[in-house]
C-alpha cells in the first residue's frame, strides 16, 4: 500500500479516524475540506498523485456536496478536478444516479460504499444501537415491556428488532411479504402487514422506521398516540411528515448517520475496510 495515495473530501469526525486508520495500513492520505483534518489549501492540491477519492457519507446533501458551505466546489468541479489529476476512482455514500452518469462520461469509476452488502451490514449494527440509545434518552418509559415498532425489514430492521427484543421489549415489525412474514413470526416478534399499518398504530410506545419512503404521513400520523416517540432511521429526506408530527405534537426525530455520531470509531473502521477491499480489487 505505500505507493497508493487516497485523497479523503470532506465528511466528519470519523473521517479524521479513517484517515489515521488508513495511514496505519501504510496508505498516504491527504485531504481537502474536512474541520477534523489538517487539510490542503486547495483541491487541486489534495489530489496530486492520488489513485483514489474518498467522499462524505451521504456523498451530497440538500443537492449539493456535503462539505462545509466554505469550501464552495460543487460535483462538477470536483470530477473535473479529478480529471484533471488523473484520478479515476470515487468511492462515496448513497452517489446519486447523476454523479455517477457524469463520472462515467469522464470514464472516472464511481463505487458507491452502500451498494457493498458487508458494510450495509455492519452498519446498521451503530445504527441500531444509536436508536436505542436515542429511544431510551427520549422515552420516560424503560424499554422493557414497552410496545415498539420497527417498520422495514432489511439489514436495520432485523438487527434492531433483535436489540430491542433482547432489552425485553414487545416487538412488532412490519412485512410487506410472506416470507418476511414467516421470518418475523419465526424470531418470535408479531408481524404487521404494511396494508394494515394504520389501524395498529394506536398501540406503539416507540416508532422505529427503516424504510426509506414516506410512510408516516398524515394518515399515519392521525393514529398515532400525542405520547408515542418515532425515531426515524432511513436516508433523505425521511420517512415522516414532519411539519404535521409537529402540529399534532408528536415527537418525531429524524436521525441520519448515527454511527458517524454515536461510535465513530467503529464505523471508520467498516468504512476502512470496504476500501481495503475495493482497492485490492481494483
Amino acid at each position: 500500500m505505500n505507493n497508493i495515495k487516497l485523497t479523503i473530501l470532506g465528511g466528519d469526525y470519523r473521517y479524521k479516524i479513517l484517515k489515521d486508520l488508513l495511514e496505519k495500513e501504510n496508505f498516504q492520505v491527504s485531504s481537502y475540506a474536512n474541520p477534523h483534518i489538517n487539510s490542503e489549501d486547495c483541491l487541486d492540491k489534495s489530489l496530486i498523485n492520488a489513485n483514489a477519492v474518498i467522499c462524505p457519507i451521504p456523498i451530497t446533501k440538500n443537492n449539493k456536496l456535503n462539505i462545509e458551505e466554505k469550501y464552495n466546489i460543487n460535483e462538477i468541479e470536483l470530477l473535473n478536478s479529478m480529471l484533471k489529476n488523473n484520478v479515476n476512482l470515487l468511492i462515496g455514500g448513497v452517489i446519486p444516479s447523476h454523479i455517477h452518469k457524469n463520472a462515467k462520461g469522464l470514464k472516472i469509476k464511481t463505487i458507491d460504499l452502500f451498494s457493498l452488502e458487508s458494510l450495509a451490514i455492519k452498519n446498521a449494527i451503530p445504527t441500531a444501537e444509536g436508536a436505542i440509545m436515542i429511544a431510551m434518552e427520549e422515552s420516560d418509559k424503560v424499554l422493557f415491556n414497552s410496545n415498539t415498532l420497527v417498520i422495514g425489514y432489511g439489514r436495520c430492521g432485523k438487527i434492531l428488532s433483535k436489540y430491542l427484543k433482547a432489552i425485553g421489549s414487545n416487538v412488532s415489525i412490519t412485512y410487506r411479504n410472506l416470507t418476511d412474514m414467516a421470518y418475523i413470526e419465526a424470531y418470535g416478534y408479531t408481524p404487521v402487514n404494511i396494508l394494515n399499518l394504520k389501524s395498529n398504530l394506536k398501540k406503539y410506545d416507540i416508532v422505529f422506521n427503516t424504510a426509506p419512503s414516506m410512510i408516516l404521513n398524515k394518515d399515519m400520523l392521525e393514529e398515532i398516540k400525542k405520547e408515542t416517540i418515532i425515531i426515524d432511521l432511513s436516508q433523505a429526506p425521511g420517512g415522516v411528515d414532519y411539519t404535521l408530527a409537529k402540529e399534532l405534537g408528536i415527537k418525531a426525530l429524524y436521525c441520519p448517520g448515527l454511527p458517524g455520531r454515536v461510535a465513530p470509531f467503529t464505523a471508520a473502521q467498516i468504512i476502512k475496510d470496504s476500501i481495503l477491499d475495493i482497492i485490492k480489487n481494483s
